[in-house]
């Protein structure tokens, strides 16, 4: 390797090695990353991949081997996850240097990656761009007639996506097949030959990529679940097109109001660059320019096949890059236009702003590829113009790090921000989380125990199989992750999760109150309505914990032990004046009891409220409507898990 880019690299290694140690390890993430630890785990003690809904097996193979190597915890997943984003990482600087020839470009396109990673959970989603960037760029360097071995490397590469995810297989087997129609159009013959071409060359690929993904299917059926394996893999092409179909992006993007936004996350619309927060403007900047980017770099690709239909290499090049940076944008804007699936698509866009930055300085004259002399006699105009695109690229490189650090759950900032109190819990739980979330992870933790075997297998809805991984038990759903499209994906999935739960009988049911699109419809007792109704109906127990409840197999008694509130306020106010008043209208009053666990609420008149516990002190909203006439209420805490309640305090609403 040259010395510069050997150099280059070894930056890279140590910038990125010393980044992740000052973050990776904190905060406890019980959805993703959590689903992730815990099929490993499952899959570690002689379950098999058709025992759940995921990524690929080669995906989990990974986590496997780390364990094989380091041990089984949760610190082994993360170090596991880590070390592919670092990998990854390298795959971009090889693969942007092929596109630009440019050890600056690389260089600079890695450390972005670095700088702003994928979420630890979702590098699948890079690795496999990283490894088709490399390969369809190999392809697209390749001799006509001469790309037996390049065609292979990439059909190799696309039957390894199929085997980590296969929704991402799909969408490259497209993108192989488009690159081989354009290669064979490019060679000399009749159209007939030329057909001729691509048919040998799907022939060889196809033939590949099945050479490729054999070992999994051979796999599947020594264990028994090849059938399941099949239907999953069959069903990506119905669930990819329900997804771009039925999504109500497009019309969020114009302002317009779709006909149902049931079960998707809503994509900022254009309007969002001139209001709202400063963090909206910027993600609203980053989405619409880089949809435009993208745009103005497919014209400038097909200007180049008209202008300079002999020069296939460079044309291919081009083709390819906005090829692979294209497929990621409908994976974001059709799927979940969150921060982080937009992250994906931005990695694999930076490779196209690196090529499209190559050539602009170019025009400048700071070097680029060899030009004519009539394109360096370019006039002040064109000039003008690569200097606003330059502008424009290094704007969105610049938010793109400055948000991105900032963004709750994946920013490397916003990871560390009051996280100061060690956490460990079982399986290898050693983090760093704030007081507030260490007290909901323990309550959760302890409920999980006492009212569960090692063995047993529990459910946690809608997402958040980390808790039962770090009370080391196993999970009933083989679908982690469930919100209101699970019914539209999976028909029947609440008849089947009822009759699983009433044959197995989990003893403990966790309830995130949780709206993962972001719409009251997508929180789990809304849209399974008649899943709640059978557990309410068969689980005696119930025990709010911050952020859902626990319904219990077994009866909860009543906390015996009474204690004396200490403080509290306000002790009355007057009738259908609020007090303290949140957003939504309710008034918040506060309680003072020593020895209060996470699960401890306040009830009103004995209807128990929306609580939060800070040490000694628990906050509780009560709704407009309870302070509207005068009278005397009375006030409790109530804590399960700490079997404490304490004696009733009067609250007075007093006349006018």
């Amino acid at each position: 390797m040259p010395t510069g880019r050997t150099a280059a690299a070894l930056t890279l290694l140590l910038v990125a090695v010393a980044y992740f140690h000052g973050f990776f390890n904190y905060g406890f993430e019980w959805g993703d990353v959590g689903s992730y630890a815990q099929v490993v785990y499952e899959l570690s003690r002689g379950g098999t991949p058709g025992d759940y809904v995921g990524y690929g097996l080669l995906w989990y193979g990974l986590g496997l081997a780390g364990v094989a190597v380091a041990g089984p915890g949760y610190g082994t997943i993360l170090l596991t996850l880590y070390g592919v984003i670092l990998g990854v990482a390298f795959l971009f600087f090889f693969g942007t240097w092929l596109a630009t020839g440019r050890v600056w470009a690389a260089f600079l396109v890695a450390l972005l990656f670095v700088l702003v990673p994928p979420f630890p959970a979702s590098a699948v989603r890079s690795l496999a761009f990283g490894i088709n960037l490399l390969a369809f760029l190999w392809l697209a360097r390749a001799p006509l007639g001469r790309d037996g071995q390049a065609l292979v490397l990439a059909a190799i590469a696309v039957g390894v996506t199929f085997m980590l995810r296969p929704d991402f297989g799909y969408f490259f087997t497209l993108c192989l097949g488009l690159l081989m129609a354009v290669r064979s159009a490019c060679t000399s013959g009749t159209m007939a030959a030329r057909l001729a071409d691509f048919l040998r060359s799907a022939l060889l690929a196809a033939a590949v990529i099945a050479v490729t993904v054999a070992p999994l299917f051979l796999i599947a059926w020594s264990g028994g679940y090849l059938t399941t394996i099949l239907d999953d893999y069959l069903s990506y092409p119905r669930r990819i097109l329900f997804f771009i179909l039925q999504s109500p992006s497009l019309a969020n993007m114009v302002g317009g109001k779709p006909a149902s936004d049931a079960g998707f996350l809503k994509i900022l619309p254009v309007s969002a660059l001139f209001a709202g927060p400063f963090g909206e403007r910027v993600f609203a900047f980053l989405i619409y320019s880089t949809m435009l980017g993208l745009a103005l770099f497919a014209v400038h690709a097909l200007w180049g096949w008209v202008r300079r239909p002999g020069d296939v290499r460079r044309n291919l090049l081009t083709l390819t890059v906005l090829m692979l940076a294209g497929s990621q944008w409908p994976i974001f804007a059709f799927f979940r236009p969150a921060w982080i699936h937009f992250a994906t698509f931005m990695h694999g866009y930076l490779v196209l702003a690196a090529v499209a930055a190559a050539g602009l300085l170019g025009v400048l004259g700071f070097g680029g590829p060899a030009r004519s002399a009539g394109e360096r006699g370019r006039g002040s105009l064109a000039k003008a113009l690569a200097a606003a695109g330059l502008f424009v690229l290094a704007a969105q490189a610049v938010l793109f790090v400055v948000h991105g650090v900032q963004v709750p759950g994946v920013g490397a900032l916003a990871q560390r921000e009051g996280r100061d109190v060690a956490m460990s819990a079982g399986h290898g739980v050693d983090v760093m989380v704030s007081a507030a979330e260490k007290r909901q992870y323990e309550t959760i933790d302890a409920l999980i125990r006492a009212h569960s075997r090692p063995e047993d297998r529990i459910v946690c809805v809608p997402y958040c199989p980390g808790y039962a991984f770090m009370a080391e038990r196993r999970m009933l759903f083989k679908e982690h992750y469930v919100d209101d499209n699970t019914p539209n994906l999976y028909p029947g999935w609440i008849d089947r999760a009822i009759a699983l739960t009433e044959a197995e009988r989990p003893p403990v049911i966790l309830v995130q109150d949780w709206a993962p699109n972001q719409t009251e419809a997508s929180r789990f007792a809304v849209w399974a309505a008649p899943y709640m109704a059978f557990v309410r109906s068969r689980y005696p127990g119930v025990v709010p914990f911050p952020g859902g409840t626990a319904y219990l197999a077994e009866r909860v008694d009543e906390p015996s032990r009474v204690v004396q509130v200490q403080a509290y306020g306000p002790q009355a106010t007057p009738a259908g004046v609020p007090f303290n008043r949140q957003p939504d209208g309710a008034s918040a009053l506060w309680m003072s009891v020593p020895g209060l666990s996470g699960s401890a609420q306040v009830r009103f008149d004995g209807t128990p409220l929306a609580s939060a516990v800070a040490g000694d002190v628990i906050s509780a909203l009560i709704p407009v409507d309870r302070i509207a006439a005068p009278g005397r209420h009375w006030l409790e805490v109530v804590d399960p898990a700490s079997s404490l309640r304490t004696e009733p305090v009067p609250f007075d609403v007093t006349g006018p």
